[in-house]
């Protein structure tokens, strides 16, 4: 039952990151290939901190006896600040819902040349579904999908690393010449992977970057990290949301590595792993087709089941599913909104207002752990 526990831990942890802008690329191609090889070092920093501040907030909560995420930003800020914070998570979360089902939308129109409103409708109605039960539903759907999606992920983007050639070198154009993905005309001529030049809220230090990518995604997953604290009866449970951020680092480096070096041509996609994963076969495709629609779903998950408990502050029942109806039907028509922008624009806002929570959130861990230490030495 431990070791069960662990792995349901690490996968809601997963789960919650590991999303449309996860695996589909974009998160991977605004944060860290945008700098190029310097890129690849931020993500080891990301990994570390995914690595760390999953277990610290389990371990707050734990400390605290907090079940519920505003009596913990309460517990660190105060009343006052914490209604500020308790604003901008929540926010987060319908941003979550919002970008998890424009992925969707995006996925459709770029693989198979469907309507978008199709991918956000169907996935919209499958996520209510799925989480009509409340937490225990979330975690079982996530202990069996979330695994199957980091292998594909991982498996396509280890495939793109050692088997694609770089775009600067002749052997690439026997690549993408099949039908299974767009032609190249309209994008840049080929060149060497170099720092991608992005604007707006993006920062010009790649560390800085990490630790935005890390702020937004820890402030989206917050919610149904806190939820799960109360259950978490052994050490156990600590391990495994280790586990999980450190794999959610280690995927986004095997990522990042992958896209690096067939950048600026992949910046003309909404979904660029998908068109490296159809570059290699048109089966490959596919079936990174059905891994990003995991993603986005199982992440969507998170959101709509964090937005929901939000509002109801209960994990099941009639308030509960009418706050989960509310919460996606509200979202829907802005997930038609186009999702490259919606990534490269809400995410990084939502990294700089989350940074002071997850400094705060280290800074608490590490007085009660001296606290905990000091108190034993002691006795």
């Amino acid at each position: 039952m431990g070791f069960l526990w662990q792995v349901q831990v690490a996968s809601v942890y997963v789960g919650a990151v590991l999303g449309a802008g996860f695996a589909s690329g974009q998160e991977i191609m605004q944060f860290f290939v945008r700098y190029g090889p310097a890129g690849a070092g931020s993500v080891v920093l990301a990994g570390v901190l995914f690595g760390l501040l999953g277990p610290a907030i389990i371990y707050v909560c734990r400390q605290k006896g907090v079940a519920q995420y505003q009596d913990l930003i309460n517990l660190i800020f105060g009343c006052r600040l914490g209604r500020v914070m308790d604003v901008v998570i929540a926010s987060s979360l319908f941003v979550g819902i919002m970008v998890m089902l424009s992925g969707t939308g995006a996925l459709v129109e770029q693989q198979w040349g469907w309507p978008s409103w199709i991918g956000v409708t169907g996935t919209a109605v499958l996520v209510t579904a799925c989480l009509w039960w409340g937490l225990k539903s979330l975690v079982w759907v996530n202990t069996i999908l979330v695994p199957l999606k980091s292998v594909i992920c991982l498996a396509v983007a280890t495939a793109v690393v050692v088997w694609m050639p770089p775009i600067d070198t002749g052997s690439f154009a026997s690549f993408h010449g099949t039908e299974a993905i767009p032609a190249m005309s309209s994008l840049h001529n080929p060149i060497e992977a170099t720092e991608v030049s992005g604007g707006g809220l993006l920062p010009s230090s790649p560390a800085l970057s990490a630790f935005l990518y890390v702020s937004f995604n820890l402030t989206m997953s917050l919610v149904v990290l806190v939820a799960l604290a109360p259950q978490v009866r052994h050490r156990g449970g600590y391990l495994g949301a280790a586990v999980g951020g450190l794999s959610l680092g280690f995927f986004a480096y095997v990522l990042t590595l992958a896209m690096l070096h067939y950048v600026p041509a992949i910046e003309g996609y909404p979904v660029p792993m998908l068109f490296l994963a159809g570059a290699l076969h048109p089966w490959t495709g596919e079936i990174y087709a059905f891994l990003l629609w995991l993603a986005m779903f199982t992440a969507a998950l998170g959101s709509a089941f964090g937005a929901a408990l939000r509002l109801s502050k209960m994990e099941k029942g009639p308030h509960y599913r009418k706050s989960l109806l509310f919460s996606i039907i509200v979202v829907a028509p802005f997930a038609l909104l186009p999702f490259s922008e919606l990534v490269a624009t809400l995410y990084p806002f939502f990294g700089y207002v989350g940074l002071p929570l997850i400094i705060a959130i280290a800074w608490v861990a590490l007085r009660e752990l001296f606290h905990t230490r000091t108190k034993d030495i002691s006795i």
